[in-house]
């Protein structure tokens, strides 16, 4: 009888083509992830793409050499990879994938979930080893005239939960509680412990004394135009004030959560605690 092909047979013969096409491609993938050979990658490929196929067919759909093609097979019957049909002549069908390749599966995972602890033991070993060495590149971040400082400060002041201090000259004082009058009393309704230091007295200024009402007050000798803000022992912002006659304002300043350096600037102004903080030497 002769074989008759209609049009579907031939529109789903060129879909199987493109499908087998498409499932070949991958063979390299094969041989990297799954350790096989080209000849063998291709030849596995080729049977899952076919369903069954003798030697011949599928030399021809892989481009595997015939004489090859046995021997390929072969192996992959070893590897559990192909299962041989009785029959003449001998045809071949492929092993479910899942299947197949679960132990390789597994022994991916395996070798993935032990160099993820390799990683991650040599990144804690890193941060140790950083840690203790020097230098170090710490992080502070710059404001120029042009940027708006005094929101930066009461950013961080809004931020604290626990504790702030600053340390400010007379001016500076006097903005800062200008720009806020009511952002000091916010925090401290919230239970966050303020702290002041600026040369202005208690006892003399009223300024200081109506923020003596509510706060920890004290006169300390600052004569460089500074406005020191430290929030929660864990970030500071340091501005330089230009003081002029009804017109003071902040013209830079430098920001960080970086301990070490917060540690620094609290040494060099002397924690505002013990009297003059950066008093100019005497020639």
């Amino acid at each position: 009888m002769t074989e008759r092909y209609t049009s579907n047979d031939r529109r789903k013969g060129n879909k199987d083509d493109e499908y087998l096409s498409d499932t070949l491609t991958i063979w390299p993938k094969i041989v990297e992830y799954a350790g096989l050979s080209e000849y063998e990658a291709k030849v596995y490929l080729s049977l899952l793409g076919l369903g069954t196929a003798g030697a011949r067919r599928l030399s021809l759909n892989c481009h595997v050499p015939r004489t090859k093609v046995y021997g390929t097979l072969k192996k992959l019957i070893d590897y559990g990879l192909v299962v041989e049909i009785p029959g003449a002549p001998k045809s071949f069908a492929p092993s479910s994938p899942e299947d197949a390749f679960s132990a390789v599966l597994n022994i991916v995972k395996k070798k993935a979930i032990d160099f993820t602890t390799i990683v991650e033991n040599l990144t804690e070993t890193h941060e140790l080893i950083k840690s203790d060495t020097s230098p170090q590149q710490k992080v502070v971040w710059y404001l120029n005239e042009g940027d708006d400082i005094m929101g930066k400060c009461h950013e961080m002041m809004s931020q604290s939960k626990e504790s702030l201090e600053i340390i400010t000259s007379a001016d500076g004082l006097t903005l800062l509680f200008n720009s806020a009058p009511r952002l000091l009393d916010q925090l401290q309704e919230q239970g966050v412990d303020i702290r002041l230091y600026s040369p202005l007295d208690p006892m003399v200024n009223p300024l200081a004394r109506e923020l003596s009402y509510l706060f920890a007050v004290k006169k300390v000798g600052v004569e460089t135009p500074i406005l020191f803000i430290k929030s929660d022992v864990r970030r500071f912002i340091l501005a330089e004030l230009d003081e002029q006659i009804n017109n003071s304002h902040l013209i830079s300043a430098i920001f960080s959560d970086d301990s070490t350096l917060l540690s620094m600037i609290t040494l060099l102004l002397n924690d505002g605690k013990k009297g003059a903080v950066l008093r100019p030497l005497s020639l």
